[in-house]
């Protein structure tokens, strides 16, 4: 349906007033649906309950998609709606159709195995004319009541697709889909990649003068050790799990033959963990001498907070 349609077509509807009952006719829902429109006196939020068990904006957008051959994000589903259920409560739409001398002229026999039903109502337009209407409902998912979503004139010239046109609007769709789904992914990463350098950022901010009081901070603490030889130091930037599965003489002289090829290091970047703002990693570029060309590298650093102080999660 098209929106200028939309508007043409909800002044169709009839004023007649019937109390709900726990198993409603088409005609009756439809009714009621009218009656909610009509009533200048109804709280508004009884009102906007009422038109939201009436109308079926799910199937209408969905027909809506397939005849457009378009996907609809959430954020234009939310304003789409918003703009039938303020069309609904305005004081225009209730007085045009008012005036109007609407009639339900035929309540076939619903489709209850498929939960379809239609209204066959007649309008008199401005130049005197008089005009028939299809209203096309569904079942309630409880089964109580019908919920329109659609009214097309009779005798409107209705769009015949052949199974080949079809399976190109649906193959669009699909697409549309598969585009709309390789944006969002973009759109996730290029979040989840901010929010890692923000937390990082916060993390290294005004975190005090404590050598281990950022992830960052005790990486840096750990390869100025090294620098110098400092074992000890180096344990120090270790959790006491890992210490405690450490060996000093092991460790010194891992220090040492490192020492002696370390050239240069640079802390690149740190990220903590999304799901754990407790963890993170440190990226770190060496330089090492070797035979020939320099060695370079960058290596990961895990680290963990322990208690109010960061410490490498790695065995020294």
């Amino acid at each position: 349906m098209r929106t200028s349609a939309a508007i043409a077509f909800l002044m169709l509807l009839v004023c007649t007033v019937l109390a709900d009952d726990a198993s409603q006719t088409p005609r009756e829902s439809y009714e009621a649906f009218v009656n909610a429109v009509l009533d200048k006196d109804i709280d508004a939020d009884a009102q906007q309950a009422t038109f939201e068990r009436y109308f079926d904006f799910d199937t209408w957008l969905k027909e809506r998609s397939a005849e457009e051959g378009k996907v609809y994000t959430e954020d234009e589903q939310t304003e789409l709606r918003s703009q039938w259920f303020a069309l609904f409560g305005s004081t225009q739409f209730r007085e045009t159709y008012r005036s109007r001398n609407v009639k339900i002229l035929e309540e076939p026999k619903p489709d209850l195995e498929n939960g379809r039903a239609e209204l066959v109502i007649s309008m008199d337009t401005k130049e005197g004319a008089t005009e028939k209407f299809r209203v096309k409902m569904t079942l309630s998912e409880d089964g109580t009541h019908w919920r329109w979503y659609s009214i097309p004139r009779i005798g409107e010239p209705v769009e015949t697709l052949t199974p080949a046109e079809r399976i190109e609007r649906i193959e669009q769709a699909l697409k549309l889909i598969t585009e709309k789904r390789t944006e969002l992914d973009a759109q996730e990463t290029a979040l989840r990649k901010e929010l890692a350098r923000l937390r990082a950022e916060l993390a290294e901010s005004d975190a005090g003068d404590s050598p281990f009081a950022t992830p960052q901070r005790v990486v840096e603490t750990a390869w100025k050790a090294i620098e110098k030889g400092d074992a000890d130091r180096l344990l120090d930037c270790h959790p006491t799990r890992r210490v405690s599965e450490s060996n000093l003489e092991d460790v010194t002289a891992k220090l040492d033959k490192l020492r002696k090829r370390l050239m240069s290091w640079e802390i690149l970047d740190s990220v903590i963990e999304e799901d754990d703002p407790a963890r993170a990693t440190v990226r770190v570029k060496l330089k090492l001498q070797r035979t020939g060309d320099t060695d370079e590298r960058t290596v990961s650093v895990p680290v963990v907070r322990d208690g109010n102080e960061w410490k490498i999660d790695e065995a020294p």
